[in-house]
């Protein structure tokens, strides 16, 4: 039997499958921002000297960059964002371990300083 609430039901999802095949279509553009950002992480990565304390991770992270500008080279847009945004996170890992290595090595100086004093004092 054909009512108003089915003929409502049926244009709604008329309505939400035009709608999804119309964003299936169109794809996403291409992840400029992303990959810009991506490459000042990176680069504050290497500001900080992450080449000594996540070199493995700063290499990486570098890597996934040149795949994610390839990736939007070639039109692969979801691809190119997934590998920014890969990247971006890994270069933040790198700029974690590096600023930890650092305050190790800051705490190690300064126990080393600290015994010195105690003999010193002895």
């Amino acid at each position: 039997m054909y009512t108003i609430k089915n003929s409502a039901s049926f244009i709604k999802a008329t309505a939400l499958g035009v709608a999804t095949a119309s964003l299936i279509a169109c794809g996403i553009d291409a992840p400029k921002v992303e990959i810009a950002y991506a490459e000042a992480t990176v680069q504050s990565a290497q500001n900080i000297d992450a080449n000594r304390y996540a070199g493995v991770e700063l290499e990486r992270a570098k890597g996934k960059l040149q795949e994610a500008k390839q990736a939007m080279k070639e039109g692969e847009n979801e691809k190119a964002l997934r590998l920014a945004k890969e990247s971006t996170a890994t270069a933040s890992l790198a700029q974690a371990k590096t600023e930890a290595g650092k305050a190790k090595t800051a705490e190690t100086q300064m126990q080393e300083g600290l015994d010195i004093i105690k003999t010193q004092i002895k």
